[in-house]
């Protein structure tokens, strides 16, 4: 390659798609990509002068004879045996859509894969899935390969001890290397976050970075008005500093900096802030309620304001898309009415970067809240909005599951019990007027933290395990952003997965695999499952039945179901039962020594995902 071709913005890599930072730099796949592919091979592999330009470049329309098609087919599967899959894309290319055979797609597919253009390669997949008409598996993984690698390649590239890999399962994420207990394996930020509703009014924190903005008067309540003036002047000279920017049209999102309110004002709140969507106010009503069990409107431990954001994001990101050049200030929506119609396209390009996360759940779940399908189409279809989003059942289903699947609950390390803590340490320090003492009438105690859900791109890849390999903690990404960090609880070798747990581990055998059916839709055949049981009832390891006795309190009848001597429990973990000492033995040699601990003390490091 020539010096000119290395430094042509069109070569492979400067086509390669990465996970973006932020919304508006997401890009979806178009045929754009495709033409830069074409004009990267004629210019470089070919060294053709033909459609110097991407206007100039358009598929093939001409309808082939059957012998020529075959001829073509069978040397693309020339070129692809032969390594050349440059070449052999072109003549992938050159065969026209409509006669393109399954062949062909997935041929070109693998040829862009290894070209490292993972959009293009996402798309062949898909159209080979169409082309195929029926359930492949083997292609579904492979379309689900290239959509992995193109939106978290600039984060394996960031952390190379970690890889993400398919299979018939699913997707997972594993080590490449050695990891030691206590190291630390990545860091995520969340893509979209809300704070949970029973903490929003008694914690309030920073919408966008979620540093705590507890302030005297929200501690102290209905005491503060009650105090003296002087004692509030005091209390207000020793609390850490708090720098309040509230929304600058409405009183319902605050702030820690001008930044961050701009930041969230780009993202999302010019569609959310009541000033602009009146619709809006009952959403932000009902959050500030800390309600989040109401009948027909509410009945998830996330908050709305979740799916809220998740939403705006989707149709700013369209707006931004059809004004491509705007400033960072994002679309004045007073022109709103030019924005009614736009093409699939961006809207499509807009909803794919939350596709990565999973949703699995009762679809007519939805009925249950028909009042929050109401609100949310009040204000996505208001006259304010950019363009009109009209969210059906099945897509409200989906969005829906797919935050209650996903959602990870995380705080800033600067917590509201921080600031506390430092106001009392400055009281003793800096007091000469028995403040302190005067104060213990008026203390309630370490306040609650503030405490957001999030969506992370990278965690929500990891799966669980009831003995989970790694846990989740708070963690400041960077000075402005909070997420969470992800640490090695034990030692890994190169290929084992990274688990962590959704559930409570403390709970038994059963009452964990009900919850994740119930909640994740899927039955956990974990290592530890394996060698726990369900009751003192039925042996662990045989699964023998223990044997009817009869009833010890006849004055307690349990029915037609007989009595039952329980077998001896496993005395270290108490979560296993053995018929024998025979059995115990075998059990212990096969895998449940792995497990066996005291679970009861084991505490839920990281919280459900």
């Amino acid at each position: 390659m020539s010096g000119d071709d290395a430094n042509d913005d069109r070569t492979l890599v400067a086509i390669v798609n990465d996970l973006p930072s932020t919304m508006n730099q997401f890009v979806g796949f178009t045929s754009k990509e495709e033409s830069d592919l074409i004009l990267h091979i004629r210019r470089t592999v070919l060294h053709s002068d033909e459609d110097s330009t991407n206007d100039a470049i358009t598929a093939p329309t001409s309808t082939l004879s059957f012998a020529i098609l075959d001829f073509k087919v069978e040397r693309a599967k020339q070129k692809y045996a032969a390594e050349s899959f440059e070449e052999a894309f072109y003549e992938c290319w050159k065969i026209p859509q409509e006669q393109r055979p399954l062949e062909i797609w997935k041929i070109g597919g693998e040829c862009c894969k290894k070209l490292r253009v993972f959009a293009v390669a996402q798309r062949w997949f898909s159209e080979a899935i169409h082309v195929c008409r029926s359930n492949n598996s083997d292609l579904n993984v492979k379309l689900e390969q290239a959509r992995i690698a193109r939106f978290f390649n600039n984060y394996l590239t960031q952390y190379p001890m970690i890889d993400i890999r398919v299979d018939q399962r699913g997707k997972g994420i594993y080590s490449k290397r050695v990891i030691s207990p206590g190291e630390d394996i990545f860091t995520d930020i969340p893509l979209v976050h809300a704070q949970t509703v029973d903490t929003l009014s008694i914690s309030p924190a920073c919408a966008t970075c979620t540093t705590s903005l507890l302030t005297p008067a929200v501690y102290f309540e209905t005491t503060w008005s009650r105090m003296p003036e002087k004692l509030q002047r005091q209390i207000e000279e020793h609390w850490p500093p708090i720098t309040l920017v509230p929304c600058s049209f409405c009183p319902f999102e605050l702030y820690c900096s001008e930044t961050c309110r701009q930041q969230a004002w780009d993202s999302y709140h010019k569609i959310l802030c009541p000033s602009a969507n009146p619709e809006t106010m009952e959403l932000f009503q009902f959050c500030a309620s800390r309600q989040i069990i109401v009948r027909g409107t509410w009945n998830s431990i996330f908050s709305p304001m979740i799916l809220a954001k998740l939403i705006a994001m989707i149709i700013l990101h369209v707006v931004n898309s059809v004004h491509n050049g705007t400033s960072s200030n994002g679309v004045d929506l007073t022109y709103a009415h030019q924005f009614q119609r736009t093409d699939d396209g961006p809207l499509e390009q807009a909803k794919e970067i939350f596709s990565e996360f999973i949703s699995s759940g009762d679809p007519t779940y939805v009925r249950t809240i028909p009042r929050m399908l109401k609100l949310m189409n009040n204000i996505f279809n208001h006259p304010s909005m950019p363009i009109q989003y009209d969210l059906n059942e099945l897509e409200f289903s989906y969005r829906f599951y797919q935050i209650a699947c996903n959602a990870q609950s995380f705080s800033s390390p600067t917590y509201a019990a921080t600031l506390y803590t430092r106001f009392l340490s400055n009281v003793r320090q800096r007091d000469r007027t028995g403040l302190y003492v005067t104060l213990q009438t008026y203390l309630k105690g370490e306040p609650a933290d503030q405490v957001f859900g999030g969506l992370f791109p990278l965690q929500s890849s990891l799966n669980h395990s009831c003995d989970n390999s790694c846990e989740i903690m708070d963690c400041q990404v960077t000075p402005e952003v909070a997420g969470i960090k992800v640490r090695c609880k034990h030692q890994l070798k190169p290929g084992d997965e990274l688990t962590i747990n959704y559930v409570d581990l403390a709970l038994g055998r059963r009452a964990r695999r009900a919850m994740l059916k119930r909640a994740y839709n899927f039955w956990c055949e974990c290592q530890r499952c394996a060698f726990e049981g369900d009751d003192a009832y039925s042996c662990t390891e045989c699964k023998l039945l223990s044997p009817s006795i009869d009833n010890p309190n006849p004055n307690l009848t349990n029915g037609n179901i007989p009595y039952r001597k329980p077998f001896p429990a496993c005395s270290r973990c108490r979560n296993a039962w053995y018929c024998s000492p025979n059995c115990q033995k075998q059990a212990w040699k096969r895998g449940h020594k792995l497990i066996c601990k005291d679970w009861t003390k084991e505490r839920s490091s990281s919280s459900a995902n």
